[in-house]
């Protein structure tokens, strides 16, 4: 059973929808809501742990209703919550999340607790991160800790999953202990500033990226696919032809089900790479078909859904 930990953000969602996404100024009536827990570190950690995957989350909530409610959904699923802390003194993360019929989505987030996380928490949760065969984390909790964790990973073998959304520039240190770094395709933009609408400009960026130390770069691209940049070829993979219905969480379950692809002897092998983003690609295709967002994540058993 691959062992995977989940360094992340969790967030109570409240997700409405429209006939359109509003512009600036404008005001528009939802015809539908839906509240649920959420957060990319909480999506990624039921999408590994609804494939069967042993899940630790090292995490933090407010004292307040949404986090233990938060906590009760992880432990439902499965996934083990002891390095999930309580921070008396900051709120649970919330998110706000605008869905239209066409399928795309703007999310606000009010990070909370999420970045009250410190070193200091990361320190008590050390064994947790060194029996772990996979190490996930994402920019809604702070980079100094992100860093402290993939240090203390890479010092023992393990694998580092760095997911860099909302996008900013990261440090030369965090870069040097990334194995893979998975931005879509606005966030690899904001990071190299490369033009994304071009494979050609995305693989030079991505090569900046992995002369920095980055082992490998994976850009999703939604419709269009993920572009592969690994230092053995670059390879894209085309996306799954369905009809979205709802985005949210896509990005997050390409990630939790491409870790759990990330086992045998060299799970950094460019083969073993393009096998794991082949089913993600699957995996995600299933989620946008659905609405809500890990509300929509698909169960071991449904995978019937994905055979070839």
């Amino acid at each position: 059973m691959q062992k995977i930990c989940i360094l992340g953000s969790m967030n109570m969602d409240s997700s409405l929808l429209l006939e359109a996404l509003p512009t600036e100024g404008e005001t528009v009536f939802a015809s539908g809501k839906l509240v649920g827990p959420g957060g990319k570190g909480f999506n990624q950690a039921v999408s590994a742990a609804r494939l069967g995957a042993a899940v630790q989350f090292i995490g933090k909530i407010g004292s307040d209703e949404n986090g233990r409610q938060l906590v009760s959904t992880l432990q439902q699923e499965g996934i083990h919550t002891e390095h999930v802390l309580v921070d008396p003194n900051l709120p649970t993360g919330e998110a706000l999340i605008l869905f239209s019929n066409r399928g795309s989505n703007m999310i606000v987030v009010s990070a909370g607790s999420n970045m009250g996380l410190t070193t200091q928490d990361v320190e008590q949760s050390r064994e947790v991160i060194t029996s772990s065969d996979v190490i996930v984390a994402q920019f809604e909790v702070p980079m100094e800790v992100i860093q402290h964790a993939f240090a203390i990973a890479k010092a023992e073998g393990k694998v580092t999953v760095l997911n860099p959304a909302p996008a900013k520039e990261i440090p030369a240190e965090l870069l040097q202990v990334t194995d893979f770094l998975i931005p879509n395709e606005s966030e690899m933009h904001v990071i190299t500033g490369c033009d994304t609408s071009r494979d050609e400009a995305m693989v030079q960026g991505a090569a900046t990226l992995m002369q920095q130390g980055v082992g490998c770069v994976i850009v999703t691209l939604g419709e269009r696919g993920s572009m592969i940049c690994h230092p053995d070829g670059n390879v894209s993979i085309p996306a799954e032809k369905v009809q979205a219905i709802d985005t949210t969480a896509a990005g997050d379950s390409f990630i939790g089900s491409f870790c759990t692809k990330l086992q045998g002897n060299d799970p950094k092998q460019i083969e073993h790479v393009v096998e794991a983003v082949r089913f993600a690609s699957r995996f995600s295709s299933i989620v946008v078909q659905r609405k809500g967002a890990f509300q929509s994540i698909p169960y071991a058993h449904e995978l019937s859904e994905l055979s070839d």
